[in-house]
């Protein structure tokens, strides 16, 4: 019996460890990418822009929503690895009550 135990708990320990990895594999992706503001939003000093006295209409033809940055396919992959994990400790334990 004793041995049944220690076994589920190295599978236990084994499904934890990927799971850990595979979150800061996802984690550090984004981290990475990112860059500094400063190079976004300053301009260089002394250069002035001209701004046109008549203001232009300015309507959108396309039907199209605006990219807000979100990585749906990033959300789906943790979604589906939630999953998995969330199976595999319940299949683990329903072995355990058995």
């Amino acid at each position: 019996m004793k041995n049944t135990h220690r076994q589920i708990t190295r599978r236990f320990t084994a499904l934890l460890a990927i799971a850990s990895l595979a979150a800061l594999l996802f984690v550090a992706a984004p981290a990475m990418a990112q860059s500094s503001a400063q190079s976004g939003y300053s301009s260089t000093a002394g250069i002035q822009q001209t701004i046109d006295p008549t203001p232009k209409a300015t309507v959108s033809t396309t039907n199209k929503l605006p990219f807000t940055g979100l990585d749906v396919l990033a959300i789906v992959a943790v979604g589906g690895a939630l999953l998995a994990v969330g199976f595999g400790v319940r299949k683990l334990s329903s072995n355990t009550l058995a």
